[in-house]
């Protein structure tokens, strides 16, 4: 039997649990959708393909079914929990709300400096690299959001913006190495500069214009392309406060 192979070291140098490293391979593959919404998954199959035991991966699985990413089919292991168009709306609609909130708090409470660190992010990778792209569209939100002088806001909008990978894969799937990635990353650009001059109507406008955009290819890519009653309620109802 070969040799396990020892998990990588964290951020800060030291090497996570077991199970915190299965866990984390095993919900990167979801939300990365490596394994696809809908796709069985066994313990055995994931214990050999993660050359663990079968206890880590268990372990992994229920608190991914408490993370609402997979789910148990009795007798019949688990699958990756599909993800719905009403579900998907309502993620859309959270974080309208709570990003728009946390750019309005960066701007009213962010340092010069720490403004200057989003300039980083001005760049993104090749857009034929779509698993780096997404990666760096995410961190690009979270680096905005970690700005935002409010833990509680902070950890409600990461745990939200790591379940929109899935989403954020559905609606660029088809994209990948077109002139629209180079869109995206423009709009970012835009964000950027909005922020570091603190406007806070346009970064609002433009945080809303980028989700809103987002939620309509992710709605075309599932096969619904009219936009119903509720998404534009939603829109209106976000409007930038004047300031």
């Amino acid at each position: 039997m070969p040799a396990r192979s020892a998990p990588a070291p964290s951020h800060n140098g030291r090497r996570p649990l077991l199970r915190d490293d299965v866990h984390a391979k095993i919900k990167n593959a979801i939300l990365t959708c490596a394994l696809a919404p809908g796709a069985k998954i066994h313990e055995q199959d994931l214990a050999l393909a993660h050359n663990v035991s079968k206890s880590p991966i268990r372990d992994a699985l229920l608190r991914l079914q408490s993370e609402e990413l997979v789910e148990v089919l009795p007798r019949k292991g688990y699958r990756v929990k599909p993800v719905s168009l009403v579900d998907a709306l309502d993620l859309y609609d959270m974080r309208l709300v709570l990003e728009q909130a946390c750019v309005e708090r960066v701007i009213d409470h962010a340092s010069d400096a720490e403004l200057r660190t989003l300039d980083a992010y001005r760049h993104a990778p090749p857009a034929t690299d779509l698993a780096a792209w997404i990666d760096y569209n995410r961190q690009f939100h979270i680096a905005i959001a970690s700005l935002c002088g409010n833990r509680r806001l902070l950890r409600a909008l990461t745990e939200l913006i790591h379940a929109f990978d899935r989403l954020t894969y559905t609606g660029v799937a088809g994209l990948a190495g077109s002139r629209v990635m180079q869109k995206f990353a423009d709009e970012h650009r835009r964000l950027i500069n909005a922020i570091k001059v603190r406007d806070t109507r346009k970064a609002s406008a433009l945080i809303r214009t980028h989700i809103e955009g987002s939620r309509k290819r992710m709605v075309a890519a599932a096969g619904e392309p009219q936009l119903n009653e509720r998404s534009r309620r939603s829109a209106c109802a976000s409007e930038p406060r004047k300031k």
